[in-house]
């Protein structure tokens, strides 16, 4: 793990209880970085000055206290990335969409295993969502308005892996099958590349990999 990576901050947005305390200690013993408690019903005790993550519980939350979160995490955007807890399993893509920096949802029904895999994806630079919410994502063109410099060396290699097997014509499955991995972790690496280099479909993607990966 990166010296970045140890410096970093978690910030566990819950009600108080004896199953909060449990959680925080579980995340500070498994993961490389501090872990704190902010009381759900309180405002931040100081805003971030630097790259947060923000784990935040949906449990017995009502619309005026996501709003209210909603609006403070939009104020501090640019130094957050916000990972969804105990998201209900009927909770609609668009309100998760209404979410800032959304970089991870975790279900009611995701053990401590998935939440520990999911952080320390997002940690490093990836995205961790289900299978149906990375299809959403992926057709949503609003999601790829970013600024990122449409550089090859940007991609990882399995992001260039996949995308040479785009550019043949291979569906997701098809992409799966010749690397071995599944469905669900194709599309959320597609998702992952169309970020970095501001595309929308496929046939976006085919063109620049056609200009940039030519060698």
């Amino acid at each position: 793990m990166s010296n970045e990576a140890n410096r970093s901050l978690l910030l566990l947005i819950t009600q108080p209880s004896l199953l909060a305390t449990a959680l925080l200690h579980q995340l500070n013993t498994a993961l490389p970085i501090n872990v704190k408690l902010q009381n759900i019903h309180k405002p931040l005790d100081e805003p971030p000055t630097e790259k947060v993550l923000v784990l935040f519980d949906l449990m017995s939350v009502d619309r005026k206290l996501i709003t209210f979160w909603q609006g403070v995490l939009n104020q501090n955007r640019d130094r957050i990335k916000l990972l969804l807890l105990n998201t209900p399993e009927d909770y609609h893509f668009e309100e998760i969409e209404k979410w800032p920096q959304i970089s991870a949802v975790f279900y009611l029904s995701a053990d401590q295993e998935k939440l520990i895999e999911g952080i320390n994806s997002v940690m490093g630079g990836e995205y961790y969502f289900s299978q149906r919410l990375a299809s959403h994502l992926l057709n949503q063109s609003r999601f790829y308005h970013y600024h990122h410099g449409d550089s090859a060396t940007d991609l990882t290699q399995r992001e260039k892996e996949i995308l040479h097997k785009l550019c043949m014509g291979a569906s997701n499955l098809e992409i799966a099958r010749l690397l071995f991995i599944s469905e669900n972790t194709v599309k959320t690496h597609l998702y992952n590349l169309f970020k970095k280099i501001s595309l929308k479909n496929r046939t976006q993607a085919a063109t620049w990999a056609n200009e940039h990966l030519r060698r």
